[in-house]
């Protein structure tokens, strides 16, 4: 069982995983290779002679839990068990774990990663940078605790991303950012995104240019390049591409942040991100 499989195609020629396959396939050893991967694009990084020799098997795992059994599992995650030498403290600990369950700061920033995506590595993230604030003399979580964490959470690689991308890249997820807003995050394509983006091309952008279609798409793909929007089907090649079923891998808030530093972002793509519902 090879966990985080993605990690091992960067290996030189992939010659682990060629051997492995390879070997799997003879009759005269019986063995099974199972690759663990949350990347749902594995087989695009596979070289051609790796891939040949891969069964083609996938079996797709999605986390089906509901808010309810996330915030269960927050507790669970946070608290200390029976046999923890020093009872007093384990059930001031838990007393308080119980507390900040029911916080409505607290759950309004677990329903904020929860919407994000529903990894749990995500949420062991959040929780191991809120522990770390735990000291002598504060030896409690708060919810000042979290909020900071989930501050600290959301820095993070793709938000940063963010910062080198074009304006038209920029307006293309400020589009998806308003699609998600009014469709309550259903999933888009980029047939809608498109759209969306010539709304506001026609409304308000005088500084900007009308990028034809195909540099739009280029664009997009850029995105898609970057991990920052994800398709929910795997590509056919009967499937019109601007029609596939995307998400955006941003949520608002990293969105407005990473605005608020971009440089020299026109003031009116600024005023579009922050207007809410703007083509209702």
């Amino acid at each position: 069982v090879l966990d985080e499989f993605d990690l091992f195609v960067h290996h030189k020629n992939q010659t682990l995983l060629y051997n492995l396959f390879d070997i799997s396939q003879s009759a005269q050893t019986p063995v099974t290779v199972i690759g663990l991967t949350c990347r749902q694009d594995i087989l695009e990084l596979l070289e051609k002679r790796v891939k040949s020799r891969f069964s083609h098997r996938q079996i797709y795992l999605m986390n089906s839990f509901d808010f309810k059994q996330y915030i269960k599992i927050f507790k669970e995650q946070l608290s200390l068990p029976s046999e923890f030498p020093d009872e007093t403290f384990a059930q001031k600990w838990n007393n308080n774990v119980q507390h900040l369950s029911e916080d409505k700061t607290v759950q309004d920033v677990l329903q904020n990663l929860f919407h994000h995506t529903k990894d749990l590595r995500s949420l062991h993230l959040l929780l191991m940078l809120a522990v770390s604030a735990v000291t002598v003399h504060h030896p409690l979580l708060t919810a000042a605790d979290l909020q900071e964490a989930s501050k600290q959470h959301r820095t993070d690689s793709k938000a940063n991303i963010v910062h080198g991308l074009s304006v038209l890249e920029i307006c293309l997820i400020i589009a998806m950012k308003h699609l998600n807003e009014v469709y309550d995050g259903e999933p888009f394509n980029f047939q809608m995104v498109y759209n969306e983006f010539q709304k506001f091309i026609q409304r308000k952008a005088h500084s900007m240019y009308h990028f034809e279609k195909p540099v739009v798409m280029k664009a997009f793909e850029h995105l898609l390049q970057l991990e920052l929007v994800q398709p929910l089907e795997r590509p056919s090649v009967r499937a019109q591409r601007e029609y596939l079923l995307m998400k955006l891998l941003l949520d608002s808030s990293q969105i407005m942040d990473a605005l608020q530093v971009y440089p020299n972002c026109p003031t009116d793509v600024k005023q579009w991100a922050a207007s809410s519902l703007s083509w209702l």
